[in-house]
């Protein structure tokens, strides 16, 4: 077995951003991270607009030109495998075929459209890789700019599904003023129970840990914690709690902004500033859900949880990707 140590990149493109991953394989037994970037490709963008469900030239092409760039910086660091997934919108896309067909053609990368429930397996590899847990009941939940993912784990089993909830696409299917009038936020609200409900979520019966993911959870966690957009790490957030009263605070003073005041008063870039306030409103509606007094936060998710099943038990490239529920070869994210 080769332990030499090894650069290995992941690249998530989801709904409204695409992300980079660039990490160190040492020995077999370690993943450090060299590189982390996110880009906002609003690939969500007018999908499903008079009944189309088809991805938009232009966002295409935002989607094309963000990765150019991610898979250089991968190349230039030395990643000797990219190993690509794609989610949200693009699993639903009428046009998958040809657009991940572009994206080979333009980078020679091929991209893997997952399953909402590989991608909830993925997700909670990572996390409970990042966060040490091991079999004690957990909720993990991964937000994202088309859907929501859960990982729901009791009693030694797991139950891992997806939910058409996503900051991007119910920012464009609910809000339609700014900021958003209470009437459209009750309707927002309404709706997120109904999608709850409608599937059947699981409550976990005792005690366990609810864990948030994505874009607008570590958001939050950076505007409660008071953490710069710069400052943001694994080492920084993994592990970060979020109380509901501080949430709700939070929530009461963001609903009363419009978008360029999001931007202005909070610090949020302007394309994470246009969506924060419905994922703000699913996450809300999540821990009332199930009915938890806070949230733990995890910003290594769904990229970790990539790379540490294609590395697989052998610790190389060959493993197929199929999640595995628990990590089995004492990998360690540093």
């Amino acid at each position: 077995m080769d332990f030499a140590p090894k650069n290995f990149a992941s690249l998530d493109i989801g709904s409204h951003t695409a992300r980079l991953l660039v990490s160190q394989w040492r020995g077999g037994v370690s993943l450090t991270p060299v590189l982390r970037r996110r880009a906002y490709i609003r690939l969500a963008e007018d999908f499903g607009v008079e009944g189309s469900q088809t991805i938009q030239p232009a966002a295409a092409e935002r989607t094309l030109l963000v990765l150019d760039d991610f898979v250089s910086n991968a190349r230039e660091l030395g990643a000797v495998e990219i190993v690509a997934v794609a989610t949200g919108v693009v699993r639903a896309a009428s046009n998958q075929t040809a657009f991940l067909k572009a994206i080979r053609n333009r980078t020679g990368i091929e991209v893997r459209a997952i399953s909402g429930e590989e991608e909830a397996l993925l997700t909670g590899l990572g996390v409970r890789h990042a966060l040490r847990i091991k079999r004690e009941p957990s909720v993990i939940f991964d937000l994202g700019g088309g859907t929501t993912e859960f990982l729901i784990g009791a009693e030694g089993s797991d139950r891992a599904f997806s939910l058409p909830l996503g900051a991007a696409v119910c920012t464009q299917r609910f809000f339609r003023s700014d900021p958003p009038s209470a009437r459209e936020a009750e309707s927002f609200e309404r709706e997120i129970s109904k999608v709850l409900e409608a599937f059947h979520v699981p409550r976990p019966s005792g005690e366990y840990l609810l864990v948030g993911t994505g874009g607008t959870v570590t958001t939050l966690a950076g505007l409660i914690h008071k953490i710069g957009s710069g400052e943001t790490s694994p080492e920084r957030m993994n592990g970060l709690v979020l109380g509901i009263t501080d949430l709700e605070d939070l929530l009461k003073r963001m609903t009363k902004m419009a978008r360029q005041e999001r931007v202005d008063l909070l610090g949020l870039d302007p394309d994470r500033g246009n969506v924060i306030l419905a994922g703000f409103f699913i996450v809300m509606m999540i821990m009332r859900y199930f009915q938890a007094s806070e949230m733990t936060v995890s910003l290594s998710d769904l990229l970790e949880g990539t790379l540490i099943d294609y590395l697989g038990e052998e610790g190389d490239s060959k493993s197929r990707m199929s999640p595995l529920p628990y990590l089995k070869n004492g990998l360690s994210l540093s």
